[in-house]
């Protein structure tokens, strides 16, 4: 099967570039011909309050897509639509990219649409209806949660209710656990709570801030993340590494943690979870979108009951006795196992054919 694939893809940065690539890789082990169309431009900058959309090293991409030239959207039609695909992927996460993503994909071509959200985090002018114009161009929509689901058959579209796959791709990068601790300033008998990933208002880092104060002195929160809200984050009890963490040096701070801790106040899923799982961490997670559906709750993690600060730091205190408990690891595993990517693009061909 001949598929053309639309996604960002490194250089640029972020999960849904990360996604892309290992998507890529997973559906050419299936005997799929893969074109990996890349943007050329992914977001304007009144979108993107970062320092910079791609890895250390670049400041562009080569790709064909330019998402907000109208005037190129034709040519990029043309250009996909002579590769003659069996079948058009595209990634969808926002809708500012509805307009783009409607115009390029070829008429009379199966298209499936890899939905990360089906409705924005945050609010965005005409949503809906651009969102709806794009949805309505899919054959189906593959979600990764229940939440995700329920919103998706709102639209009226045939809905593929899969997972987010596992990012095991980090693995070898970064230190090993003693030498992770020492450069992170971690003394011998803390805890270390991680919070990764960029900093949004939904993620609740300020949630982690406040459970933390609520927790014994021996607990410290280790972040590492692009602040993209205006708040200041303070604490005696965080070290927060304030810009993106390049791939290299990943493994560094989720071989320094004792847990992972994802406060947030709204979600559909979480690349962070799968790279938690990857590294086998146990997890405090909040009861929002298919958070939840990560872990097995009181034997690879906790599932905080409340989205507060006391909940969440009465999840850690419960999540610790994992931490402590030599068969956590060979059980994470076994929950790891549910999420691969074999099994995802296996149940994505099947769903064409």
């Amino acid at each position: 099967m001949k598929i053309a694939l639309i996604s960002p893809l490194p250089p640029y940065r972020g999960g849904i570039a990360q996604f892309g690539r290992m998507l890529a890789a997973a559906l050419e082990k299936q005997s799929c011909a893969v074109a990996e169309i890349n943007y050329s431009h992914l977001y304007p900058g009144f979108l993107f309050p970062g320092k910079t959309q791609f890895e250390e090293g670049f400041s562009r991409a080569e790709g064909l897509i330019h998402s907000y030239q109208p005037f190129s959207w034709s040519k990029a039609r043309q250009a996909i639509t002579s590769m003659k695909p069996d079948l058009v992927v595209s990634q969808w996460w926002h809708p500012f990219f509805a307009p783009c993503l409607t115009a390029v994909t070829p008429a009379n071509t199966k298209s499936v649409a890899i939905c990360h959200n089906i409705t924005p985090h945050e609010s965005f002018p005409l949503a809906g209806i651009l969102s709806r114009r794009f949805y309505n161009k899919q054959n189906f929509l593959v979600v990764h949660s229940r939440m995700a689901e329920e919103q998706a058959h709102k639209t009226g579209r045939k809905v593929l209710r899969l997972f987010h796959p596992i990012y095991d791709q980090y693995l070898n990068t970064g230190l090993p656990r003693e030498e992770a601790r020492k450069k992170l300033n971690l003394k011998p008998g803390e805890k270390a709570l991680l919070f990764f990933g960029l900093v949004r208002e939904y993620k609740g880092l300020d949630i982690l801030i406040e459970a933390c104060s609520l927790l014994p002195e021996n607990y410290r929160i280790i972040a590492a993340g692009e602040n993209y809200t205006s708040r200041s984050f303070n604490s005696s009890r965080l070290l927060w590494e304030n810009s993106f963490v390049p791939d290299s040096e990943v493994g560094t701070w989720f071989n320094a943690a004792d847990m992972v801790v994802l406060p947030y106040r709204r979600a559909t899923q979480s690349g962070i979870a799968q790279i938690a799982l990857s590294f086998r961490k146990p997890m405090v997670v909040t009861d929002e979108g298919g958070l939840p559906e990560t872990v097995t709750d009181g034997v690879t993690g906790v599932v905080a009951e409340n989205i507060t600060p006391r909940s969440v730091a009465g999840a850690i205190l419960k999540c610790s006795s994992l931490t402590d408990n030599e068969n956590t690891e060979e059980r994470i595993a076994v929950k790891a196992s549910e999420f691969s990517w074999n099994s995802y693009v296996k149940k994505i061909l099947e769903a064409v054919l």
